[in-house]
């Protein structure tokens, strides 16, 4: 386990043995929120998704503890945070060995009053009020630093409670060369989200244009510097 500097060993433990209140499904990650000494915290459970969960739902191959993806997305996520970027503070990461894998968990800071982009999109005056401009400068300020986000999809914007936007889910993620052309591949990943959800028209319309165009001007003034 691995965990922050501000919590001890026995606290991160509890976490991940505290009942949770309610749970839900985000992407392909079983979500638990606990109430703990810690506050209020999200323990996600990672799963397996497409044909391979047939055969595993959540066991990996084990290949060492620093490769585990807990660990990884711990380590990620901390680097993001550290730097500013608006993301969820990490709490802790943990697996379980199992003969020649391992299952794993981590637990996060809850954002408070959080509502995904799709489920804004889904509000008919919620999305009304989506500022697309500045969700692509936020996607902008990720790949500045060179960050991929290996599912960058609606389920994995948060509008927090208080009008601030994070990006979650940086499972898989990994660090490339700052302003790297694939970068802008998650953007296709996120068009192709929306269609899936069935919001489809917003990809052709001014919205996405402004998206793009936001994206580009901050990309340009990142490459200026």
């Amino acid at each position: 386990m691995i965990h922050d500097a501000q919590i001890d060993q026995a606290a991160a433990t509890a976490l991940f043995d505290a009942s949770g209140e309610r749970h839900e499904r985000r992407g392909r990650g079983a979500i638990g929120v606990v109430e703990t000494s810690c506050g209020r915290c999200v323990i996600r459970h990672y799963r397996r998704g497409g044909l391979i969960a047939r055969l595993s739902r959540d066991w990996f191959v084990w290949t060492g503890a620093e490769a585990t993806r807990p660990f990884r997305e711990f380590r990620t996520t901390q680097r993001l945070f550290v730097a500013g970027l608006p993301v969820p503070a990490v709490v802790a990461a943990r697996f379980v060995r199992s003969g020649l894998g391992y299952r794993a968990d981590l637990a996060t800071r809850e954002i408070a009053h959080a509502r995904t982009l799709a489920e804004r999109l889904n509000d008919a005056s919620a999305a009304a009020t989506i500022d697309w401009g500045a969700l692509g400068t936020l996607i902008s300020r990720f790949h500045a630093v060179g960050l991929w986000h290996a599912d960058l999809n609606a389920h994995n914007i948060l509008y927090g409670g208080e009008g601030h936007t994070f990006l979650i889910d940086f499972d898989r993620a990994r660090f490339l060369a700052p302003l790297a052309t694939k970068l802008q591949g998650n953007l296709d990943r996120l068009a192709r989200s929306l269609r899936k959800l069935g919001h489809g028209d917003i990809v052709s319309s001014e919205a996405w244009t402004r998206l793009h165009r936001a994206y580009d001007a901050a990309i340009r003034a990142a490459s200026a510097r």
